[in-house]
């Protein structure tokens, strides 16, 4: 009886250890979505081998066999029931007079039309859309490059031209040397972005070049978590572009964008960092002025779920004169404009 008593006394003693020796710094959301990712996992596992088992002794009820895959697959550990208008009042208050905190786009146009620019917290998904070789990579690594200037972390995923060639574009816009110069200027090149590094202490762009159709969101998440894990804070993510993240469900290009664009504004949530992409626009969208949401291409899902969508667009003598113009086809920040 002693010993079994000092056994348990022994055990209490370690387990007390163990526990303050633990991690305090820690992502309570990550945590509890992983939890419950383990959760499903196991209820799946035991519910699959209960069918078996219901199989083999010849009672297959379907009805039941449903019930309990998403009871399993409906396990969740949230607590929160929500805003409670009027009894959290308070919260509305507060939340009003906090200042948000945005990341400049640079462009005081769009600043002002957005409220401040990208905002900083995440939970937005900003869409580029335009014809093909408008300029939709040029707006997308202008925006990194202007957010990395203000001391922020930009990872900038390519999923249409290697992470070098994009790296030279970017090289272009920060020192100013054509493209094609690039190779004959590489002492002014590295110099120049010495001082660009040496100006902005704390900016950095990271390029990460992918497969077209070969990634899904949440290998994007896997790898964004690896970034994480090496104690790097992205403070915004630039994907190039959109249509190209592949999707594992729908049964048809609406469904499977639909699903993309709204796994890629989960990340924005996941992350706290604000989503900067792009996406092609259809037949009816070539050369015209101001293109509207209906000329988006392949999904309307992506129009319905993005919170702010940039239409990019040139008339003829645009082209000459080497103008690209912008309008705002949605926005959940502001009104509709055109500039």
């Amino acid at each position: 009886m002693i010993k079994s008593i000092s056994y348990k006394i022994i055990i209490i003693i370690s387990c007390t250890t163990i526990i303050k020796d633990l991690d305090k710094n820690y992502n309570i959301d990550e945590l509890t979505s992983n939890t419950e990712k383990f959760l499903r996992e196991k209820a799946v596992y035991h519910t699959m081998l209960e069918v078996v088992d219901d199989i083999n002794k010849n009672n297959v009820d379907t009805s039941n066999i449903l019930n309990k895959f998403e009871k399993a697959c409906n396990i969740s550990l949230a607590t929160n029931i929500g805003l409670d208008l009027l009894e959290d009042a308070s919260v509305i208050i507060d939340d009003l007079t906090n200042e948000e905190k945005y990341i400049s786009s640079k462009w005081k146009w769009l600043d002002k039309k957005l409220g401040g620019g990208f905002l900083e917290n995440g939970r937005s998904l900003y869409v580029f859309a335009g014809e093909t070789n408008i300029g939709k990579s040029i707006f997308l690594g202008n925006a990194a490059i202007n957010m990395a200037s203000q001391g922020k972390t930009v990872l900038l995923v390519t999923l249409e031209m290697p992470e070098l060639i994009y790296a030279k574009r970017l090289c272009t816009n920060i020192t100013k040397i054509p493209l094609y110069q690039l190779k004959s200027e590489t002492a002014t090149l590295f110099q120049q972005l010495q001082e660009y590094k040496n100006e902005n202490t704390n900016a950095k762009i990271i390029v990460k070049e992918f497969p077209p159709s070969s990634i899904t969101c949440n290998h994007l998440k896997a790898f964004i978590k690896k970034i994480v894990n090496k104690g790097i804070k992205i403070d915004a993510l630039v994907v190039d572009y959109i249509n190209l993240i592949h999707s594992t469900i729908g049964n048809n290009t609406y469904e499977r964008v639909k699903h993309v664009t709204e796994q890629l504004r989960a990340l924005s949530y996941v992350f706290n960092f604000p989503v900067i992409s792009a996406t092609q626009l259809n037949r009816e969208g070539y050369e015209i002025s101001d293109p509207g949401l209906k000329t988006l291409s392949e999904s309307m899902g992506l129009g319905f779920t993005a919170d702010v969508i940039l239409s990019i667009w040139q008339e003829d003598t645009d082209k000459e004169l080497g103008v690209i113009k912008m309008g705002l086809m949605k926005s959940r920040f502001g009104k509709l404009w055109v500039c």
